[in-house]
């Protein structure tokens, strides 16, 4: 069996690929959350990864949020991230692991870069003001893949993520994600407000992928992946369907109040999928059903 190990097993993508690993039955699995190492703190990462000798490791580790977190805490973000993604990296390495699968996000790209975005475009221009810090300490993993692999050898598989959503998400009113911001707005205001805010004007056009679409598409990756992969849906909504949407699902008629005060972020976020799809890749859980799978799991007490 191969030795695999997964770091932030306890979040939503890491606890979701968990899963789909020990189902495959060919993976002897080592779930690794805070609990088990800080990452932030390299001597504890390299004995930790020295002890288990990982042949592949999933890197889903990292310290993550919506716009506002990105905006707000841009420092804590960069630091964060790149201590993290070095750390692991390096560890990974220096215990002999043969393949290192890396997830990143879509905030690597600029807004600048022509659609549909390619991974060959992940170096057209900054990554979007918004989200900057995080798209370059994502950035800079990609290079230390990209040294590793010339200096030692070590295979790499570097996933850009589009948006994901699913159980086991940061459900927070500012600072998570898109989804599960909103689905806690909506919670709010059917238990107390009577209304939702949402940040901006409801254009920009953005790829929804649900987290088990996406540990599936890391499993292909780490077996038969090498370099950077765009995964998203492929297909895009703006961001008032999405809310629409949501309000249909949660049985919401209140007023959905848009604050153009605040930020919108980037506009439009389109992918090639060509090369993930190349690996025989392609998802199979539908916007709508993976909405009200995850508002389900959300409003029966399981986000503790």
């Amino acid at each position: 069996m191969t030795v695999a190990l997964v770091t932030g097993a306890s979040g939503m993508l890491g606890s979701a690929l968990v899963q789909k690993l020990k189902r495959l039955e060919t993976y002897d699995v080592i779930s690794v959350t805070r609990a088990d190492v800080d990452l932030l703190k390299a001597e504890d990462v390299r004995a930790f990864f020295e002890d288990v000798k990982p042949q592949i490791v999933f890197h889903c580790a990292a310290k993550v949020a919506g716009l506002g977190g990105n905006s707000a805490f841009p420092a804590e973000f960069f630091d964060e991230n790149i201590l993290i993604n070095t750390h692991v990296v390096q560890a990974s390495r220096l215990a002999g692991a043969s393949k290192f699968v890396a997830v990143s996000t879509a905030a690597i790209y600029s807004d600048t870069a022509p659609l549909p975005m390619k991974e060959s475009d992940i170096w057209e221009g900054p990554p979007h003001s918004s989200e900057i810090a995080y798209g370059v300490a994502k950035r800079a993993m990609l290079t230390q893949l990209q040294s590793y692999k010339t200096q030692y050898g070590l295979d790499y598989g570097y996933a850009v993520l589009t948006n994901l959503y699913g159980p086991k998400d940061t459900f927070n009113k500012n600072y998570g994600h898109v989804v599960p911001s909103l689905m806690y707005k909506f919670r709010e205001a059917i238990s107390c407000t009577g209304n939702i805010e949402v940040w901006g004007d409801g254009t920009p056009q953005r790829d929804f992928l649900h987290v088990d679409d996406a540990a599936e598409a890391l499993i292909h990756v780490g077996e038969r992946g090498y370099g950077a992969f765009n995964v998203a849906s492929g297909s895009t909504v703006t961001i008032r369907e999405l809310v629409e949407t949501l309000a249909d699902i949660v049985g919401f008629d209140g007023e959905i109040i848009w604050n153009r005060d605040k930020p919108n972020g980037q506009l439009l976020r389109q992918y090639d999928l060509s090369s993930i799809q190349s690996l025989g890749f392609t998802p199979q859980v539908s916007l709508s059903k993976g909405l009200k799978s995850t508002w389900d799991w959300y409003i029966n007490g399981n986000n503790e």
